[in-house]
């Protein structure tokens, strides 16, 4: 495998470590499929590899990791991930070479990829990064380390020579994507994952795995990366329904999540992929374009048949102009036919708007707006574009001054940044409507009851009544401030989860108990559930009460009367602690606080706050 056969037993011990992505452990989380690979075609070429998900290990980093690379003499440790997760691959990194300075650190995966040399200097502690696919590059490195080889001869690796990051040759794709080695699910406790929910994308199911049919994608978007390389590619239906044949023996399965960029380009391979499913009964979600579904209708009732649960859109404008902008290659025309389509089904679909493209003016966010208003029923997402490393959009905002430091950027949580036409007062008005309208401007459930399950992690169970249809559903598992929505069961309708008078009442109460004892504190992080918990809260109102946001478009909006400020307010009114209201990102910010604002006293989940016991 990968051009290392018939090798010399591995003379170093490597760890390959999936970052802590959850808010608790125990909780869901949308299951990487990176790690997995490469530990696959590690162990396949004969590296003696340890693997390691701290998704499912309690206690703290440093310490888990420690007496892991002590007990069993690791040489090498790897991670990866995206660019936003700078934080959290950085604390596996950190921490290994406290544990042993000697120690070799490889990261992998977009984070490097997107941009190589700022990410280097970023991480500061890795000594190999690996640029695009990392199966066969991964397993030259680690030969190379072992046998004292000349590492720049590696395609697709970043390095430093002591004095400046060297960067070798790029690495072709891997043209037969066959080839590699199924992921090794075993290896990072798969099954606990099973029994969590991801509650992602009207995915509140446990059982659920994630598999992938395709890597890449055929088309360029401006705000769009390809992690995996340019070339999109396709696994053979025989290969990809050889592994879920294997999955189904070994797992309880009862949900497949297609991580792929795109599903299919391929209307007849679709159409082969339904019929070789169906027999299977599990359900499954996908991402497609809505120039197939609108050329293609018919495929509509085979996805169904097939058991497709959830059909995700990549929407990103109502206004032909910004689609053109974004190379989109599609039209509201399109959108229009396809989603009326899907919602007629009776499928789920979920779709998202993102404002901010350089070409938006107060024209065309309004188009979107009004048309988004005039189809509420179909719950699109609305948000701000984010400029992610190695997208045009951030070679244009690096070009033109937006964004001034590169590794800055990074180690901010790549911040949104205003990049389009959009005055300082028309990015104010359009925040403010984005994040009001889903709990303002759509429908809800007739009828709703809810109970909580766990305080701890914010899971609850919710009744309620379709508005359209009278269904009565049950939805299990829910996780609170998550975006995942709640489908009707029987014709699709989505529903957001809107706080209740006692979950508001709980969080007030507990946060009078912190302002009598601390004075001041933040909340960092602002979305429409958080929204709505200003809005209807009394005590957030408080003068005491600073809310934070890294984006700097976010921070225009006037939020009922309260200033939305950067992280430094937390130094400057020396803020001794901190809630963070949207669980999502509670690594990644309680990492960016450890690390920046050492004053912190206390940093608090906002689930914590919904338990009527809570104590200080």
């Amino acid at each position: 495998m990968n051009g290392i056969r018939g090798r010399e037993m591995s003379k170093l011990n490597y760890l390959l470590v999936m970052p802590r992505l959850v808010q608790n452990v125990g909780d869901g989380y949308s299951f990487p499929l990176g790690l997995p690979y490469i530990s696959a075609s590690m162990k396949k070429s004969g590296f003696n590899v340890r693997t390691i998900n701290l998704n499912h290990r309690e206690g703290d980093i440093f310490n888990i990791l420690e007496k892991e690379i002590e007990e069993n003499k690791i040489n090498v440790v790897a991670t990866g991930g995206l660019s936003f997760q700078y934080t959290t691959i950085k604390e596996v990194i950190d921490s290994a070479k406290r544990v042993d300075k000697k120690i070799n650190t490889i990261v992998g995966g977009g984070i490097i990829t997107a941009d190589p040399k700022p990410a280097m200097i970023a991480l500061e502690n890795v000594d190999y990064g690996i640029i695009g696919e990392g199966e066969k590059t991964i397993c030259e490195l680690s030969e190379a380390i072992e046998k004292k080889l000349d590492i720049c001869k590696i395609d697709g690796v970043i390095l430093s020579d002591g004095r400046s990051y060297v960067q070798t040759n790029p690495r072709k794709e891997i043209e037969n994507i066959d080839s590699i080695a199924w992921p090794d699910y075993e290896g990072f406790e798969f099954e606990k994952f099973l029994e969590t929910s991801p509650s992602i994308s009207g995915i509140n199911k446990k059982n659920t795995a994630f598999m992938i049919a395709s890597r890449s994608c055929p088309y360029s978007c401006t705000f769009c990366f390809h992690t995996l390389g340019k070339k999109y590619r396709q696994r053979t239906l025989d290969n990809f329904f050889e592994e879920l044949d294997y999955m189904v023996a070994k797992y309880d399965l009862g949900f497949i999540c297609l991580a792929d960029e795109l599903f299919s380009a391929d209307t007849k391979r679709t159409e082969e992929f339904c019929e070789r499913i169906k027999p299977y009964n599990i359900k499954w979600w996908a991402q497609f374009r809505v120039d197939q579904i609108a050329e293609n209708p018919k495929l509509l009732p085979m996805l169904k048949e097939s058991g497709c649960d959830v059909m995700s859109f990549g929407l990103e404008s109502a206004d032909n102009r910004i689609l053109k902008s974004m190379k989109k290659k599609t039209t509201i025309e399109e959108t229009e036919k396809a989603l009326k389509s899907v919602y007629d089904s009776g499928m789920h679909l979920e779709g998202a708007f993102i404002f901010g493209d350089i070409e938006e003016t107060g024209e065309t966010a309004d188009n979107t707006l009004k048309w988004w208003k005039e189809h509420s029923e179909y719950k699109i997402t609305l948000n701000l574009i984010t400029i992610y490393p190695g997208t045009f959009l951030y070679n244009h905002a690096c070009n033109k001054g937006l964004i001034e430091d590169r590794v800055k950027f990074l180690k901010d949580g790549c911040p949104q940044v205003n990049v389009s036409k959009l005055t300082d007062g028309e990015v104010s008005k359009l925040v403010k409507e984005i994040i009001e309208a889903p709990l303002t401007l759509t429908k809800t459930l007739s009828e709703s009851k809810t109970n909580v399950l766990d305080y701890k992690t914010g899971r609850m169970e919710v009744w309620g009544k379709c508005s359209i249809c009278d269904r009565e559903n049950y939805w299990e598992n829910v996780k609170l401030f998550s975006s995942s929505f709640l489908a009707c069961n029987k014709c699709g309708q989505r529903y957001n989860l809107i706080l209740s008078d006692e979950v508001i009442s709980n969080i007030d109460d507990n946060l009078k108990k912190l302002l009598d004892e601390e004075e001041k504190i933040a909340m960092w992080g602002i979305n429409y559930h958080v929204t709505n918990l200003f809005r209807r809260s009394k005590l957030l109102k408080d003068k005491n009460v600073y809310p934070i946001e890294i984006s700097q478009m976010k921070r225009l909006v006037d939020l009922y009367g309260k200033k939305v400020n950067p992280p430094e307010i937390i130094d400057s009114e020396k803020i001794k602690t901190v809630v963070i209201p949207i669980p999502a990102y509670i690594n990644e910010i309680t990492g960016r606080i450890k690390k920046n604002h050492k004053e912190v006293k206390k940093i608090i989940d906002i689930c914590e706050l919904i338990n009527p016991n809570y104590s200080k």
